[in-house]
């Protein structure tokens, strides 16, 4: 993967959750969104629900989680050619991804910011280690596994892709939350 599909994939992060932003709000997880919410006992529910560490399936969240993973395999559909390799890759992507767009949330959220990201002002995400939700970890070791096995079946000697992925996407973080508190100390003086 290059660096200017790196990049590219983290402005599509960025617009996903600034256009979350403008739809939630203040109030994550679809909260107070009238979309299609299934009862708990249903068995896709709970298994979404285990999944996600205890988050509900919503209509919302369905949907814009297939449209995230219908992008990435928009290449495919143009042209380049499919295989259990490139599944893995892709896979890999995803998982990194949605942990970046999810944590760009909380950064551009004005009623949040990096101040509010813990346990006690989140309620959705109900597990945490380390000072980051139980569910980021998983993400980022499945993004891993799925490289791995991509590795494994491409014969690429790809190891460090993963690495270098991983840290330009928190320099990009890093970059985005400096720019966004900058923004918001400068609104307070005025």
């Amino acid at each position: 993967m290059s660096l200017l599909q790196i990049f590219y994939l983290y402005l599509l992060a960025l617009t996903l959750a600034f256009v979350e932003v403008q739809i939630e709000g203040p109030d994550g997880w679809a909260a107070k969104l009238p979309c299609w919410r299934p009862a708990g006992h249903k068995w896709y529910a709970r298994i979404y629900t285990r999944v996600l560490g205890g988050k509900e399936l919503t209509g919302y969240h369905a949907a814009v989680f297939s449209f995230a993973l219908l992008i990435l395999h928009l290449p495919y559909a143009w042209g380049l050619p499919w295989s259990t390799s490139s599944e893995f890759a892709t896979l890999s992507q995803f998982f990194l991804f949605i942990v970046v767009w999810d944590f760009l949330w909380f950064i551009i959220n004005p009623h949040y910011g990096l101040k509010k990201f813990r346990p006690n002002c989140i309620a959705w995400h109900k597990r945490w280690l380390l000072g980051v939700p139980l569910d980021y970890w998983g993400s980022v070791a499945l993004s891993f596994v799925f490289h791995l096995l991509y590795v494994r079946f491409s014969m690429a000697s790809a190891y460090l892709q993963w690495y270098i992925m991983m840290g330009v996407y928190v320099d990009l973080l890093v970059l985005t939350l400096l720019v966004t508190e900058g923004v918001r100390r400068l609104k307070v003086k005025q």
